[in-house]
């Protein structure tokens, strides 16, 4: 934390979130007596929690007693205190003629507002729809981008975000189906809609602003800091956009005087698998977060000004002169990159570009460049000592390497370090190609080398492509922190790997230093990849140094590198004879070895245990524990599935499942194509492109609607038994990219299709007012997606696998189907 207690973020974050609840009330998403009722429930708590730590600070002074953890007390106490404060004024504010006026107040008569949509708007109503999902799409890809940037995030952060976006959207659904939207107007519709990237935007910069305030440079946000951060920014989006969906499709089923719950969902999905696909194909790739949602403010203001013909004329061209003001506003200040250069004080930014593989960020500073993907540090140039180890701890182990493959490290300055050796080929990947772009100069002049080869490719698929054998390959990867990093150091990789080696080859990868200590966590994240690697080749050798080097052979390995070096006859800086001690860094290598564990498991795509060590680590450094990862959501879930009826708990469980087959899915696309930064916008369109068409055609061949509803649940459970099967078959057809990835997306569809069915039929077999159908059967399908997205990302597959994640999800879904089987005779 930048300074010692947190003034100004607790003061802006309260007027932030006032001001979000007053807005809501103004447009009677909730009465203003439940906006009032929120915040003195929330001066109470604020109240109880600072006098109550106080009072504990108190007893601790006047007994002198040690109390652990006094100093996060305390400062909980003065961020209570002051939220308390700041509560206490706008309490005040409503109370000002109780303490001040000595007249009696007159009653006013109110107002009596007629509904002002008739039945014949209907195709505004589809359009407030198309517009929603639209809206919805970008601005959730949005958020996952810049949480994941600002807080340098893995899946954990992603799958915290998908879950808090999905859960609140649900609430927001659930809120809107016990309201009565007698007074809403179609104008109200489209001003509400514009609102939601406007409120993106400023969730977006406080986000950075926190960030800064909060966190000083070279630190990072605890598990508790994101939750708060993500629920308290996602919000104003997602709850207004959950009951704009309620609201929207009720008032469609009224105009049409039936239940139209599934074909709202249908035009709601169209939007998205539009947005899906702008964002995927156009803006993704070639504009920022500002102007990507100014976009979708000025597209829905622009089509409310087409659309709203019967306004007054001052009222619809206010629409456009909005839109064009944003525009003006975004191109001039360009926010973007003045709150980039608050994650990066003191450094000049000298690239700031979107990529497939992330935000691409390079810095320079004292003339040392800085290379960042979304806010992570992959390299820095200048690093000699590195680079020598890197190249030279695998290198010597040669006796007369020719070939070399260098993943990640040539700009970093390992090229002439390789050259040493007087090698004929040296053929250079990075983690993220588009650096090279970054580096023109440097990509200019290494291109006029014979012996230097530039490859611009995803490191995985150009391995498992070529047919190349090496001698030496240095990988120089960052940790396996995420999926997309981890996929570089499982045993379905070394696998690849392997048939770019001939007999001699020598392999070296690393990990972050332990030094001389290392941790569980690191201990057992070390274990994994050691062990993984003997799955593939006969001799391994670990050197602990600026990183934990392992090196994998057939051939001889040993630990003697100044010996080494100076038999070569090779000068170095720091990997000589008179800098390294063989002795004791063969001791430091055998105590670490011999620390291992046998029983530790072996890293895989679908079992990545290597990933879920990181995020143990990751928890321990803020005090976190997995455990309580697994057992909250769990029991939610469990909640959750106890609290749904025979019919609604299909919707769950489709939800649920619908989620963890996308993640399945997701993750093997990005272990065999590369990175899904870009493809997620794809993805999701395809899969909102099945939940359209399956939530719109009705499927007639089978007129018993319950027998339909449990067939599609049974039809769940199937496609989940058979996707391993789908998986290793398109593993054996990776190296025909179209048809590989058509099969993808054919899968997602599938999985999409059937649940959009399900949504349709559930809703037309529940029993109730059109507004608490649709807020009903939407929050239920967002609840279920939640917990499935993050259960199976951080729980089923990396405990569990592959196999028997697919064996549970069918199982839930024919016990669902059983359940809704029993009902039958009540429809």
């Amino acid at each position: 934390m930048n300074t010692a207690y947190p003034l100004f973020p607790v003061t802006v974050l309260t007027l932030f979130a006032w001001l979000v609840t007053r807005l809501f009330a103004f447009w009677e998403i909730f009465p203003m007596k439940t906006h009032r009722k929120f915040w003195n429930y929330l001066l109470l708590v604020t109240f109880l929690v600072s006098g109550l730590l106080g009072l504990l600070s108190v007893v601790k002074v006047n007994y002198k007693l040690e109390i652990p953890g006094y100093e996060n007390y305390l400062k909980w106490h003065v961020s209570f205190g002051i939220a308390m404060v700041i509560i206490s004024f706008l309490h005040l504010s409503w109370h000002l003629k109780y303490y001040f006026s000595f007249s009696k107040e007159k009653n006013q008569p109110k107002k009596e507002i007629q509904p002002v949509i008739p039945e014949s708007e209907n195709l505004h109503l589809k359009v407030l729809l198309f517009l929603l999902g639209f809206s919805t799409l970008i601005t959730q890809v949005v958020f996952i981008r810049e949480f994941v940037t600002v807080l340098s995030g893995n899946e954990l952060v992603t799958g915290i975000v998908l879950s808090g976006w999905m859960l609140l959207t649900g609430w927001g659904a659930l809120a809107g189906s016990k309201t009565d939207f007698g007074k809403f107007s179609i104008r109200r519709g489209f001003v509400m809609l514009a609102a939601i990237p406007v409120l993106a935007m400023f969730s977006v910069s406080l986000l950075y602003w926190l960030k800064k305030m909060l966190f000083p440079p070279g630190t990072e946000a605890g598990l508790d800091a994101t939750l708060v951060s993500v629920f308290l920014l996602l919000f104003p989006v997602c709850f207004l956009s959950g009951w704009l969906f309620t609201c929207f499709s009720a008032l469609f089923s009224e105009s049409g005087n039936k239940n139209l719950t599934g074909k709202s969902y249908a035009f709601e999905s169209v939007g998205s698998l539009a947005g899906g696909l702008l964002f995927g194909i156009l803006t993704g790739r070639y504009f920022d977060t500002f102007a990507n949602l100014t976009i979708v403010a000025a597209f829905v203001l622009i089509t409310a000004f087409f659309l709203l013909t019967t306004e007054l004329k001052i009222i619809r061209f206010a629409f456009p002169v909005v839109a064009l003001f944003l525009v003006g506003f975004i191109i001039i200040a360009n926010p973007d990159r003045q709150l980039k250069k608050m994650l990066y004080p003191n450094q000049e930014i000298v690239e700031n570009r979107v990529t497939r593989y992330g935000n691409l960020m390079v810095t320079e500073q004292a003339g040392q460049q800085n290379v960042y993907e979304n806010n992570d540090l992959l390299f820095y140039t200048h690093n000699l000592m590195q680079n020598e180890e890197a190249v030279h701890f695998a290198m010597v182990q040669h006796k007369n390497p020719k070939s070399v493959l260098l993943v990640s490290g040539a700009i970093a300055g390992m090229i002439p370090e390789i050259k040493k050796y007087n090698v004929d080929k040296i053929t250079c990947l990075e983690i993220n190609h588009e650096i090279f772009k970054a580096f023109k100069s440097f990509t200019d002049s290494v291109s006029k080398d014979q012996k230097v080869k530039i490859v611009n490719a995803d490191i995985r698929s150009f391995i498992g492509r070529s047919k190349e054998q090496f001698d030496v390959i240095l990988m120089n990867l960052p940790p396996p922190s995420t999926l997309g990093m981890n996929r570089f150091y499982t045993k379905g990789f070394f696998e690849i790997l392997k048939k770019s080696c001939n007999e001699n080859t020598v392999i070296c990868t690393g990990l972050p230093s332990t030094a001389n200590y290392a941790e569980g966590n690191a201990l057992a994240l070390n274990a994994s990849l050691w062990k993984t690697l003997g799955t593939g080749f006969q001799k391994r050798l670990f050197l602990p140094g600026e990183r934990n080097y392992f090196l994998a052979s057939d051939g001889n390995l040993s630990p003697q590198i100044a010996e080494l070096m100076g038999s070569r006859g090779i000068e170095n800086e720091y990997v000589n004879q008179f800098y390294i001690d063989d002795a004791l860094l063969a001791q430091r290598s055998e105590s670490m070895v011999s620390r291992f564990s046998e029983t530790v498991q072996i890293n895989e795509d679908f079992r990545p245990v290597m990933f879920i060590s990181q995020v143990e680590h990751w928890l321990s450094i803020f005090g976190g524990k997995l455990k309580w990862l697994v057992i909250v959501p769990v029991l939610l879930f469990a909640a959750g599935f106890l609290k749904q009826d025979r019919i609604t708990t299909g919707l769950y469980t489709a939800g649920f499942t619908a989620a963890s087959l996308e993640v399945i899915l997701l993750l093997a696309y990005q272990v065999w194509f590369g990175s899904i930064y870009l493809e997620t916008s794809l993805f999701f369109a395809v899969f909102m492109a099945g939940l359209a068409v399956g939530s719109y055609i009705e499927m007639g061949v089978l007129k018993n609607l319950i027998k339909r509803y449990y067939l599609f649940q049974f039809a769940l459970a199937l496609l989940a038994l058979v996707l391993p099967v789908l998986l290793a078959v398109t593993a054996k057809i990776t190296v025909w990219e179209i048809p590989a990835r058509f099969l993808f997306f054919l899968l997602v569809f599938a999985v999409a299709f059937v649940v959009g069915n399900e949504f349709q039929l559930a809703a037309k077999l529940q029993n109730s007012g059109f507004g608490q159908i649709s807020g009903r059967s939407y929050s239920i399908d967002l609840a279920g997606s939640a917990l499935g997205a993050f259960i199976t990302v951080i729980i089923l597959l990396p405990l569990t696998g592959l196999v028997f994640t697919s064996l549970f999800l069918a199982g839930l879904n024919i016990f669902s189907g059983l359940l809704a089987f029993s009902a039958r005779k009540q429809f």
